[in-house]
């Protein structure tokens, strides 16, 4: 069975999916960077660059936005359009954006600017998509373009209706709004991460959703009444609490953060990132089986076929992936071995794809970067050691002191606090994260005071307090 676990807190929001007690995947949205992507703006064209076919439109952001165009283009420096972000701003680089917006429901891809209907490439049964083909252009009355997602497969006539007419509502009153002032303006801002993937993905086989905030939980059961009022039983609201280590999320997290990953046989697998790539090492470890070394290998190399899986997923690994499994000898046994990790490539919704065996005996993944691994958010290159190694970053350590804030002020009665910090991590939260440290100082009213201690190493903190 399936578990969704929102945990929110001041500097961020994440949600882990747990399927038979084992995190699969994590998401991460930090409060201070909200995700822009999907957005829709009314912007205004500032600098046509015919050569290189774009344009730069001021959306209201600090740098402008970067518009491609097609050559048979009239837009003009000083008009009015209505974009959507469909990259984020990276460096010095502004946001992508696209002229072609698009809104996305359950079950359906709204285009109001094209006619074409298609559908996923995911949904394989023939008859189904067809079904699915002829009941949406039944629907299609004017000359609006629809992508069917993978979500609508065994979906009702009722349901698509639905999903359609919202859609359809949804962008009039962006329509309305673009056509209202003039300047810069958010139109549209699309749900957040978590909220998004419980819409998406909320259906029989997710046995409960459990949340540590209560406005985020209201948010979550509006969503689930719009989709199945019987879904809003699986909502469980366990105010403040430490929802990750409750359900043991955190300890997996951890895991996930190694570089050595160990298999239930004894193997395991050595994962190293690059900023080319990653490489995922197999050994068998431990695992000594009771045949022959070829099936020893064997067994090793498809249970790392799962695990290998799993963890890009966990920690969202994009790009080129190399992996070397532990040579085999028999045709039929790397034949299979292959079969195998697509079949578990193939149960990821990002775009992923097993390329093949490379001349040197290696297999190469390739899976589709859309944002920064969880280590990202979690690690940072250790200052000490010429950063030849990671540590704790400070998002992970001003996670960890507001839980434990949270347990304090829901199990004594001190109101007044000292956290004392190694000095580097002082200076680093000084001048870059009093915001956060004030809003949890208001969130559990407490009096927060930080204290530097250079007897205290630097992914440490020690807090004292007092009533």
């Amino acid at each position: 069975m399936k578990k969704i676990i929102i945990e929110s807190l001041i500097s961020s929001e994440k949600t882990a999916i747990v399927e038979n007690d084992k995190l699969v995947e994590l998401l991460i949205e930090e409060n201070d960077k909200s995700k822009l992507v999907s957005n829709i703006y009314r912007g205004i064209v500032k600098n046509v660059k015919v050569g290189l076919e774009a344009c730069f439109v001021d959306i209201g952001f600090e740098k402008l936005a970067y518009l491609p165009l097609k050559k048979d283009s009239n837009i003009k420096s000083g008009m009015d359009i209505m974009v959507q972000i469909n990259k984020e701003a990276v460096g010095t680089k502004g946001a992508k954006l696209n002229l072609e917006v698009s809104l996305s429901g359950r079950y359906l891809v709204y285009i109001p600017s094209n006619d074409r209907i298609t559908i996923s490439n995911r949904l394989k049964d023939e008859e189904e998509r067809n079904r699915l083909k002829q009941l949406v252009k039944s629907l299609v009355k004017d000359d609006s373009g629809i992508i069917i997602r993978t979500e609508a497969a065994g979906c009702s006539e009722e349901e698509l209706i639905k999903d359609f007419n919202e859609l359809k509502e949804k962008f009039e009153l962006i329509n309305q709004q673009f056509k209202l002032g003039i300047g810069p303006k958010l139109l549209y801002k699309d749900l957040d991460f978590a909220s998004k993937y419980v819409k998406d993905n909320v259906n029989d086989e997710v046995e409960e959703i459990v949340i540590n905030d209560v406005d985020k939980y209201e948010e979550i059961k509006d969503i689930l009444k719009n989709i199945n009022k019987d879904y809003v039983n699986k909502l469980k609201l366990k105010e403040n609490e430490d929802v990750f280590d409750l359900y043991r999320i955190q300890t997996q997290i951890n895991k996930s953060l190694n570089k050595k990953v160990w298999l239930k046989n004894g193997g395991y697998l050595i994962i190293e990132r690059t900023e080319a790539l990653t490489v995922i090492d197999v050994n068998t470890g431990k695992f000594t089986g009771s045949g022959n070394r070829e099936d020893t290998v064997y067994k090793t190399n498809l249970e790392a076929c799962g695990e290998i899986a799993r963890q890009l997923r966990l920690r969202d690994i994009g790009g080129i992936i190399i992996i070397d499994f532990i040579d085999m000898i028999k045709k039929k046994n790397k034949e299979n071995l292959l079969k195998t990790l697509n079949l578990h490539i193939q149960k990821d919704k990002r775009k992923s794809e097993v390329l093949g065996l490379t001349r040197l005996g290696l297999v190469e993944v390739a899976r589709r970067r859309e944002k920064n691994s969880i280590s990202e958010y979690y690690l940072e290159d250790c200052v000490m050691c010429d950063a030849t190694m990671s540590i704790k970053s400070i998002n992970y350590i001003m996670d960890d002191m507001e839980k434990e804030i949270s347990r304090i002020n829901a199990h004594t009665c001190y109101n007044n606090i000292a956290v004392e910090l190694n000095p580097l991590v002082f200076s680093k939260i000084k001048a870059k994260y009093m915001e956060q440290v004030n809003k949890i100082s208001e969130k559990y009213q407490m009096d927060i005071c930080l204290k530097e201690n250079e007897e205290i190493s630097y992914e440490k903190y020690k807090i004292i307090y007092s009533s």
